[in-house]
């Protein structure tokens, strides 16, 4: 097995071959230096994952050193299986909390899940506004102009909110769904049936 390391002369990536697996010790096909690669501290963290009111428990795995920040996306491994979350916040040993931290001084990484989110629209028709909410995978792009289907009705956004607070309104701009907080469209026609 070829093995892969920065090698501090060449000033790239090379491969390298072992001189001593218990030291970690590599030499450097290239040039021929010696350096020890020890292998990274994996450090497993507890995690709390959100998804519609529900909190599920489960581990993140981090490297020794490793920085993580609010808005981060991690996978989080649960009894359920894996998931996509965003890091909303992190609480650290002695019971703090952060919005950065290094995986040493973490205890616990809140997280949002983003696999599928809830999407809540406005769907205006003259002065009635009705409110629905609409699952979708959060990497959905959607899009100023774009016409949507509710109910036998087409609607064209107008507008999205997302979760740091912006508008977004110039046509054919998009938003992922994941950082929607809601989506507003007009009412534009029926649907018609076909013959």
């Amino acid at each position: 097995m070829k093995s892969y390391f920065y090698c501090e002369v060449c000033g790239e990536e090379t491969e390298h071959t072992v001189v001593s697996e218990r030291r970690h010790l590599y030499r450097c096909v290239v040039c021929g230096n010696h350096e020890a690669f020890p292998p990274e501290k994996e450090i497993m963290c507890r995690a709390i994952i959100s998804h519609e009111g529900e909190s599920e428990r489960g581990i993140v795995r981090l490297r020794s050193g490793e920085v993580v920040e609010k808005g981060e996306e991690m996978v989080v491994e649960t009894e359920s299986g894996f998931r996509i979350g965003e890091v909303t916040s992190l609480e650290l040993r002695g019971g703090a909390r952060s919005e950065i931290g290094e995986a040493e001084n973490i205890s616990t990484v809140w997280l949002r899940d983003i696999g599928e989110v809830a999407v809540k629209f406005s769907l205006h028709k003259r002065a009635i506004t009705t409110p629905i909410t609409i699952y979708m995978p959060g990497e959905s792009r959607i899009r100023i102009g774009e016409d949507i289907e509710v109910e036998g009705k087409i609607f064209k956004i107008t507008k999205i909110k997302t979760r740091d607070g912006k508008v977004v309104d110039r046509d054919r701009d998009e938003v992922v769904a994941k950082d929607v907080k809601r989506v507003y469209a007009m009412f534009e026609r029926k649907v018609r049936k076909g013959k």
